[in-house]
């Protein structure tokens, strides 16, 4: 064989053996390792693992439905928050209006034996009115926590005391069961 083939060949050799050993070229060139950003380094999680799906009840403008939304949001280790947030914010559908007074503010969520116990500003008893409101706005509350699997009932609360009503036509002293009889799946 020639003598160029031979360092052809020669060459050729290392470089199988690099590649096969997993050494990365720069290394065995320089004998120093890569330099790797620290974005190369960790790989970043899918967006999947970045975010997560809430579902979100908004009232028809002629309120006598509550429409689910599904949203993505940011993933947190607070996901009935994450979808209380929703929806007390507007409705992606233009068909659709906010079930809640504006204003409204979530205080805070405790969870005892698969019970929610979400507590609202005053604000939440003040701007409404009227029976297919109140239904509509506990409903909202309700069937949106109760989409989490490990919450069976909610319990409505105002400036963290029990409320025995919203706007005087429903009890809400007690903790709610969702209703899916005032749902619509699609408009």
């Amino acid at each position: 064989m020639p003598r160029r083939g031979k360092i052809f060949a020669l060459l050729l050799a290392v470089l199988i053996v690099i590649f096969a050993a997993g050494c990365e070229p720069e290394q065995a060139v320089t004998g120093q390792p890569p330099q790797v950003s620290p974005a190369e380094k960790q790989p970043s999680p899918p967006a999947a693992e970045k975010t997560m799906q809430v579902t979100v009840y908004f009232a028809t403008k002629d309120a006598m439905y509550l429409v689910p939304e599904t949203r993505t949001v940011p993933k947190s280790d607070k996901p009935i928050e994450a979808a209380v947030a929703e929806l007390l914010g507007e409705p992606k559908n233009a068909a659709l209006v906010r079930a809640l007074p504006a204003g409204t503010k979530l205080k805070g969520i405790t969870v005892k034996d698969h019970i929610a116990y979400v507590d609202f500003n005053d604000k939440l008893v003040k701007g409404h009115g009227g029976s297919a409101g109140e239904i509509l706005a506990v409903g909202a509350i309700v069937n949106t926590v109760t989409e989490f699997a490990d919450i069976y009932k909610v319990q409505i609360m105002v400036e963290g005391k029990k409320v025995a009503t919203l706007y005087g036509h429903l009890d809400t002293s007690e903790p709610l069961s969702r209703s899916e009889k005032i749902v619509k799946k699609t408009l």
